[in-house]
C-alpha cells in the first residue's frame, strides 16, 4: 500500500536525512560506548526535543514526558559499556522510550485506579508543508479523523508521519511486523481521506 502524497512526507528527502543521520548516530553511539560525553551531549540535544514531544503524546504531560526521556539518557550513560545496540540508535531511542512510557501508564491505571484512557497522539498537525498549506478548518478535521483512530494506529501515524521514521524502523519500535505498519498507515490515511472527502 503506498501512502497518499498529500499526507506522505518526502520520501526521497527521508531517506537522505536518514542515511546521514544514521551514520552521525552510529559514531556518536561508539564514542559514548568510550565514556565520550561530547558524543553523548551531541545525541541528547539532536534527539531530546522530538522524544518529549512523542512521550508528551503518550503520556499527555510534558512534564513526565521530559523525565522519561531523561531517564532514558541516564540509564544509556549508566550502561554504555554494556547496552547491546542490535538496531540503529535512533530506533533504540524511541524503542526504549515507547517502552518507559508504557511502564509509567501501567503503574498509573494500578495507582489511581482510573478506567483505561484514550490517549490524545495528535495534538497538533503536521510539521511539513503541506498542513501550511492546509485551511484551519481542514486541520481541524484532519486532528479529529486521528483521534478517532485506535491508540496503535496513531501511534503508528506519529513515528512515521512526525517523526519521520521509515516503516522498518516504526516495526522495531512498536514491536510489530512491517506489513502490520503498512496497514495502520493505510488505515490512517482512509480515514483521513474520508474526512476531507466528506467535507468537500
Amino acid at each position: 500500500m503506498t501512502p497518499d502524497p498529500q499526507f506522505a512526507p518526502n520520501s526521497h528527502s527521508l531517506r537522505e536525512a536518514a542515511t546521514e543521520g544514521g551514520a552521525k548516530d552510529t559514531e556518536r553511539w561508539l564514542r559514548i560506548q568510550a565514556s565520550d560525553h561530547t558524543a553523548f551531549e551531541a545525541l541528547f540535544r539532536a534527539y531530546h526535543p522530538s522524544m518529549c514531544s512523542f512521550a508528551a503524546r503518550m503520556v499527555n504531560s510534558s512534564e513526565i514526558a521530559e523525565d522519561l526521556v531523561q531517564e532514558v539518557f541516564l540509564y544509556i550513560w549508566r550502561h554504555r559499556e554494556s547496552v547491546q545496540m542490535r538496531m540503529s540508535p535512533r530506533v533504540y531511542l524511541y524503542s526504549a522510550l515507547r517502552h518507559a512510557a508504557l511502564r509509567y501508564l501501567r503503574h498509573e491505571r494500578v495507582e489511581k485506579r482510573h478506567t483505561a484512557e484514550t490517549i490524545s497522539i495528535f495534538d497538533r498537525p503536521p510539521r511539513s508543508t503541506d498542513a501550511r498549506l492546509l485551511s484551519a478548518e481542514t486541520l481541524s478535521l484532519v486532528r479529529a479523523a486521528i483521534s478517532r483512530l485506535p491508540e496503535r494506529c496513531r501511534l503508528v501515524y506519529t513515528l512515521h508521519r512526525e517523526q519521520g521514521l521509515s516503516y522498518a524502523e516504526v516495526a522495531e519500535v512498536m514491536e510489530i511486523s512491517p506489513k502490520t505498519v503498512d496497514v495502520q498507515m493505510g488505515r490512517a490515511l482512509k480515514s483521513l481521506r474520508r474526512a476531507l472527502g466528506s467535507h468537500r
